[in-house]
């Protein structure tokens, strides 16, 4: 069963309840209001009976069961005549049961005229026959010896009757007004539940592949809110499926070109170890052979170096000491080989920051190899450290050749080469920004690279500072 149509039920159930709970109750009131007018009119008539009898007896002077048969003959000719056609009539009875005069239908018994008696006096009891309903009042009677009663009946079927029309008439109204608000419900619950079909259809959607998709939102109650933070949630899990769609990428690009930095001088390197393998070569043929081989077996070396650090930085964090700066980008300078561009360095004496030593030098050496490669035009690779919110900033920069736009965002993914031969003939793997990025975020930090083609490159690092003591 749908939510609309449970909604229904529950309101036509509520509404059901509700009408027939007050129905009963109204009806009840207005049957009880009508029988209280009855019983006080059948009560008014009783004490008026009553009079008259005990009148009739002590005028007469006699109380058997002739004088109380004349008594009760001339009391209904006269004075109760028009009683009787309004539905009242009486019984005098004596001790033992024995009826005097009655007057009574035959459908009221004697059995529950005598039971009347047996309740006692000002008692009332409602008694049934054939369809019609009476109420039955007894009272003794003073005069003519013990034992006599007056037991009068007043026809209350009209309020049994009216009682019994005013049910019909309820059922009927409820009837109707259920088959109305039942279609009233049944629109509303369409209406209210409207936000929710369109959050299933959303989800379907959503669990089908089309991530984009999102629930319209129309209100601003709770189901509004509802449909708002779905989407919240549909951005986000839309965001993490682009990331790891992006990261998967990643991935494939990285094995793939991990690949062929792997395959392209491993073919090679098979290749000459096969020629100095089958026969005698000249030596200068196989000082080139031996040559190649051990240059791209240390470029194979040094690649998984770095790819092991570089995996090693994914894992975690490392730990950070306090590092002078002048010291070590002195030691970055002395690591250049010859005929290298020179090092334009300017950093205060005091300057120090939060960093692993080993690592700072490895990524600003990278930096400079880079630099280096891009052949500055004024043969100069400038390293500069500012103060900077608490810490320092450094910058190492070139007037090279510089990294085109469509290039910047990739340059720090592993194996990316925005110019393959040139970096290849440098002995580049394409894992130097790649590592220093890792390392840059290993310190709490993020390289930026600010390029322009033909004017150089500019790479900067935002550094804690640290006290040294």
């Amino acid at each position: 069963m749908t939510f609309a149509r449970k909604l229904t039920a529950v309101i036509l159930l509520l509404l059901c309840l509700t009408l027939s709970a007050g129905g009963a109750w109204t009806v009840q009131q207005n049957f009880a209001a009508l029988r209280t007018a009855a019983e006080q009119q059948a009560a008014a008539q009783h004490l008026r009976d009553c009079f008259a009898i005990e009148t009739a007896i002590e005028e007469a002077g006699a109380a058997d069961a002739a004088a109380l048969q004349g008594i009760g003959g001339r009391y209904r000719a006269g004075q109760r005549a028009a009683a009787g056609e309004s539905g009242a009539w009486f019984t005098v009875l004596g001790a033992g049961g024995t009826v005097y005069y009655s007057d009574m239908p035959g459908r009221v018994r004697f059995a529950d005229q005598w039971a009347a008696v047996q309740d006692g006096a000002a008692s009332l009891r409602y008694a049934a026959g054939d369809g019609a309903y009476y109420l039955l009042l007894a009272s003794p009677l003073s005069g003519g010896g013990q034992g006599l009663w007056l037991v009068t009946a007043a026809d209350v079927t009209a309020s049994f009757a009216e009682r019994d029309r005013q049910l019909v008439r309820h059922f009927v109204l409820t009837a109707a007004a259920l088959v109305l608000a039942g279609g009233a419900a049944a629109v509303l619950a369409q209406l209210l539940t409207r936000p929710l079909r369109r959050l299933e259809t959303a989800s379907r959607a959503i669990a089908g592949g089309a991530y984009g998709s999102r629930a319209e939102v129309v209100s601003d109650d709770e189901v509004g809110r509802l449909g708002q933070a779905f989407n919240t949630m549909a951005d986000a899990v839309e965001h993490q499926v682009e990331a790891l769609q992006q990261e998967s990428a990643r991935q494939k690009r990285f094995v793939a070109a991990f690949t062929h930095e792997l395959k392209t001088p491993m073919t090679a390197m098979l290749g000459y170890a096969d020629l100095l393998r089958r026969a005698e070569q000249p030596p200068e043929k196989r000082r080139r052979a031996a040559d190649y081989i051990y240059r791209e077996s240390q470029r194979l070396e040094r690649l998984s170096r770095e790819l092991l650090l570089l995996l090693g930085l994914e894992e975690g964090g490392v730990p950070l000491a306090a590092v002078p700066l002048p010291p070590l980008l002195e030691e970055v300078r002395r690591s250049q080989p010859q005929g290298a561009p020179r090092l334009d360095i300017r950093c205060p004496a005091h300057a120090a920051v939060q960093a692993d030593a080993p690592l700072l030098g490895m990524l600003v050496d990278n930096l400079v190899r880079n630099a280096c490669a891009a052949k500055p035009a004024d043969g100069m690779v400038h390293i500069s450290c500012l103060p900077q919110d608490g810490g320092w900033l450094l910058t190492v920069a070139d007037q090279g050749c510089g990294i085109p736009p469509h290039a910047l965002d990739k340059v720090t993914e592993p194996f990316y080469m925005a110019d393959k031969s040139r970096a290849r003939a440098g002995g580049g793997s394409g894992l130097g920004l790649s590592l220093c990025d890792a390392i840059a975020r290993a310190h709490g930090t993020a390289l930026h690279i600010e390029s322009e083609p033909g004017r150089g490159t500019a790479v900067r690092l935002w550094l804690k500072g640290a006290d040294l003591e």
